[in-house]
């Protein structure tokens, strides 16, 4: 059964980032049935993500003092709960909290589940934090689609369902977290006798290199959130598609994801996760400079050169996700959970603080030319990747 150990936490994963993703797509029922204004409306999606992810940093700070991985049954069991709740709220008060907890449900769980994921690696860190991966990407992608489903048909009560998922998971992962820790402990020791050079050395924290991490962590999240956000839009403004072509290039967009971080751990393992943190900004940078040009393409070239683009803008992020993970995780070799909230949280977040910058330059201006604005930070972000040093070089 030990063996199955990381697809349990993936799987806690996956449940995880369902609930955390559900309010989106429940927005619309939520508007009709409370009356909410959109700034309402953007408020609660504030509540669910920012907070989360900036609480991650200062939830990872703690866990890596107090150590206690059964706090993965208890973010798991926070958000679950949460978002049960929403299906049976009656104000617009109750519904923000219930949002909030959901996110902090989120922030609780993936500092401790990355480091835990860490350790299950053994020596092959990054195959075990692409399938980590995998969890969350599946979440966000399953989870709305769960949600609608159930509260457009059953009502929004059906949301329980998250809620009996949810404990049933947490109280497996509350039972079994002692072998697993357990599991974990033979695996260090594992390492530790095949590099015993490298095992007797005190754990050192490179705050240097992270910083310079943290520079092409921003450079990604930046481009990231902001096509995130523009890509249905650009598709449909300018590239002359129906709204619902423009989605589904945001499905693109996202499911070639859920296969390339996967990948992206094995290749991270193989050649190290600085080559290919550096491989996926050489990919990235010159697809993101095409792309705003794809509008000037020949209407027959347009939407197929498009999509090819975009394929490989969300190759490119994706194959680095479990390689900056790892890297960061070892950089801060004393401090895995702050590493983990940075990377797993902030990354996510912080980029989001530009969209409205770049929405207005779009106005003024063109779609287009404000995603150009996009590419030098691409630009700095691949020259950051010139600066890093390989961790066992540092030791």
């Amino acid at each position: 059964m030990q063996k199955y150990y990381p697809y349990l936490i993936t799987l806690s994963h996956m449940i995880n980032d369902s609930c955390q993703s559900v309010l989106p797509a429940l927005l619309p029922l939520f508007i009709y049935t409370y009356g909410l204004s959109l700034e309402q409306a953007g408020f609660l999606i504030l509540a669910n993500t920012a907070l989360s992810s900036l609480l991650q940093p200062l939830l990872g700070y703690i866990s890596d003092k107090i150590n206690q991985p059964r706090l993965i049954a208890m973010g798991v069991l926070l958000s679950a709960c949460s978002t049960g709740m929403m299906g049976f709220v009656t104000s617009y008060e109750s519904l923000l909290i219930c949002a909030t907890l959901a996110g902090v449900g989120s922030s609780i769980f993936h500092p401790e589940g990355a480091k835990i994921m860490n350790r299950l690696g053994g020596g092959k860190k990054g195959k075990a934090m692409g399938t980590f991966a995998i969890g969350g990407s599946s979440g966000f992608a399953i989870g709305p689609l769960f949600a609608g489903a159930i509260a457009y048909t059953v009502g929004p009560h059906g949301l329980a369902a998250f809620t009996v998922v949810g404990i049933l998971i947490s109280s497996v992962l509350f039972v079994l977290m002692p072998r697993i820790v357990s599991y974990a402990c033979t695996i260090d020791q594992a390492v530790a006798a095949e590099n015993p050079t490298v095992a007797a050395k005190p754990l050192k924290n490179y705050w240097k290199y992270f910083g310079i991490l943290f520079i092409i962590i921003l450079s990604q999240s930046v481009n990231f959130r902001v096509i995130n956000a523009f890509i249905p839009i650009f598709w449909t403004r300018e590239l002359g598609t129906s709204p619902e072509q423009g989605s589904f290039a945001l499905t693109v967009f996202f499911s070639i994801g859920i296969f390339m971080t996967y990948i992206g751990g094995l290749l991270g393992d193989k050649y190290g996760p600085i080559k290919i943190i550096r491989l996926s900004l050489l990919i990235w940078l010159p697809a993101m400079f095409l792309l705003t040009e794809v509008p000037t393409f020949s209407p027959a070239i347009m939407l197929p050169v498009g999509y090819l683009l975009l394929l490989m803008i969300g190759a490119a992020k994706a194959i680095s996700y479990s390689p900056v993970i790892v890297l960061g995780q070892t950089y801060l070799a004393k401090s895995i959970g702050f590493a983990s909230g940075i990377t797993l949280g902030v990354s996510q977040t912080i980029g989001g603080i530009i969209a409205p910058v770049v929405g207005n330059l779009a106005d003024t201006y063109s779609l287009p030319t404000a995603m150009m604005t996009l590419v030098p930070f691409l630009v700095v972000g691949l020259g950051a990747s010139l600066l890093l040093k390989d961790p066992k070089k540092l030791q």
